[in-house]
């Protein structure tokens, strides 16, 4: 009976808090059609259009705005760093660090709404014997490494957007 108790006790508490999803069926489609007013910016390099094609992916999965509300751009920049020498001074590990630097400018009546932040990321690949194998190794760290921008850049956004509706 006390488990129970604590249960509702806890519901209760979280009930009150105040939390509601950015995204789903409890009414924050204003969200979603807010989000969908922002046009990505082209991001320079192969990395940059690979961001910005994942970005679009979840910021404008209906296509790109007819009249964007809000401009994003990004600066995507990378490094490589090698770790795990060997007595021969060669590598066997590598660290790729990718940074964004990411600005939303409102358009319009949403002029005195911009946010920026940055999103840093680091992913890490072998080096093995086969430069094929480490080339393939590498260019899937830097997918993983986009991706994962991409996801952190929108989930930033999208908490921007609603507490601006909110308020």
């Amino acid at each position: 009976m006390f488990r129970i108790s604590a249960y509702v006790a806890a519901l209760a508490v979280l009930g009150a808090c105040g939390f509601q999803p950015i995204y789903g069926s409890r009414g924050q489609a204003r969200t979603q059609m807010e989000m969908a007013t922002i046009e990505v910016g082209i991001i320079k390099g192969g990395q940059g259009q690979q961001l910005r094609n994942f970005l679009l992916d979840r910021i404008n999965p209906g296509g790109a705005p007819q009249s964007p509300n809000y401009t994003l751009t990004v600066q995507l920049t990378s490094q490589k760093q090698l770790l795990a020498l060997k007595k021969s001074a060669l590598s066997t590990r590598s660290n790729l660090n990718f940074l964004a630097v990411f600005n939303l400018k409102g358009k319009n009546k949403h002029l005195g709404k911009n946010f920026s932040g940055t999103s840093k990321i680091t992913v890490s690949y072998n080096i093995l014997s086969s430069h094929f194998a480490t080339l393939a190794a590498e260019e899937n760290a830097r997918t993983r490494a986009v991706r994962e921008l991409s996801a952190d850049i929108n989930n930033r956004i999208a908490a921007f957007v609603r507490r601006s509706q909110v308020s």
